[in-house]
């Protein structure tokens, strides 16, 4: 930073730093210091005891107000600003939420002191990322008051606001109501979840899906059977289409005049994600219609293509094998050829070659 920043050899600079003008820290954990090594950042200290000198942001801006480069003030904090937010979703991806929480709402603090104007969209993305920390967390007073404040800006600025803004939004509010038991505004939520997504993809598209998945479950909790089977069969046909045309190469049959796609606009952690939800819909559907049904052989058979794209090749072969059996028994003719053409590229691993899969907003439920 000193070389590129102020012309400034990292040796001098140090030595300017060791004059007391600037507070620093000393940090000697090992997960920073092996960061910093991965870096090609050299350690400081002797013998066994190494260490690295940290700066806090407030001391980095004022490093660079003081040495006239405020111009970089502000991409300096922007930057933070992404870093901070970036870390507290991969806590939230990992479920850790009481790690996620604190660096939530120090984005928001960051955000609130950066975007000065009222009222501010760049606000939104921070406001949802907090509630939803603080609902993982089941706090759900401090989730609706985050909830409020983006939904705030959804009426001021409602020009620049995207359909996905709204679906995240609105499948917030839906799990928000879920935990406190309201369902049926519940259900209104994740209904203009779905009606967002579609606007933006289409309702066949596999980041419509998660709607279908919420409004099942809801349905399953007020004990309506049919309506839950009704909307998790959607999610499913959603799958198998797209896996069918990604994975086989099939022409779709949701989007028949579509051309067949290369990769899913999802990485492959939020497949993993996307695998928990179709194997929660296998548990329901066993439960309402016995595991001899032939729906169970497609909830085989799409988690089959899902483990064959992540290239999981003997979990794949069980779940194709369990969809083979289930297509027999039932006598399903035309699902089981494609089965067996799955087993064929399987055995073989022809797949189709995988493009760069596209980053998406979190299917997360």
């Amino acid at each position: 930073m000193s070389e590129s920043l102020f012309d400034t050899s990292a040796g001098v600079f140090l030595q300017e730093l060791r004059k007391g003008r600037y507070p620093k820290t000393l940090c000697t954990d090992r997960r920073v210091l092996a960061t910093v090594v991965d870096l090609g950042i050299g350690t400081e200290g002797a013998g066994a005891v190494q260490g690295v000198t940290l700066l806090t942001p407030d001391v980095v801006v004022q490093l660079l107000q003081d040495r006239r480069r405020v111009d970089l003030v502000e991409p300096f904090k922007l930057a933070l600003l992404k870093l901070t937010s970036q870390e507290a979703a991969k806590m939230m991806a990992l479920a850790d939420y009481p790690a996620a929480l604190p660096l939530a709402l120090d984005a928001v603090k960051q955000g609130q002191r950066l975007f000065l104007a009222q009222p501010a969209l760049e606000m939104f993305p921070l406001y949802l990322l907090a509630a939803q920390a603080n609902l993982g967390l089941r706090r759900s007073r401090q989730c609706e008051d985050f909830l409020s404040l983006a939904s705030h800006l959804v009426v001021q600025e409602a020009a620049g606001m995207t359909h996905m803004m709204q679906a995240h939004l609105s499948r917030l509010y839906g799990q928000l109501y879920v935990l406190e038991g309201r369902l049926e505004e519940a259900l209104e939520a994740f209904a203009e979840d779905v009606y967002y997504c579609s606007l933006e993809h289409g309702p066949n598209d596999v980041r419509t899906s998660l709607g279908y998945y919420n409004l099942g479950k809801v349905f399953q909790s007020l004990g309506q059977a049919e309506q839950c089977l009704a909307c998790n069969d959607q999610s499913v046909t959603i799958w198998v289409d797209t896996l069918r045309s990604v994975v086989l190469g099939h022409e779709s049959v949701l989007a028949p005049r579509a051309a067949a796609r290369e990769s899913l606009p999802l990485n492959d952690l939020q497949l993993l994600e996307v695998m928990d939800m179709l194997r929660d819909i296998k548990a329901t559907h066993q439960e309402l219609l016995g595991e001899s049904h032939p729906r169970a052989g497609d909830l085989h058979f799409v988690l089959g293509l899902c483990l064959m794209y992540l290239q999981k090749w003997d979990a794949a072969e069980e779940e194709l094998g369990l969809a083979r059996d289930v297509f027999q028994s039932s006598g399903e003719g035309e699902p089981l050829e494609v089965v067996n053409e799955a087993f064929s590229l399987l055995q073989s691993r022809d797949l189709l070659p995988r493009l760069q899969d596209a980053s998406a907003l979190s299917l997360g439920a």
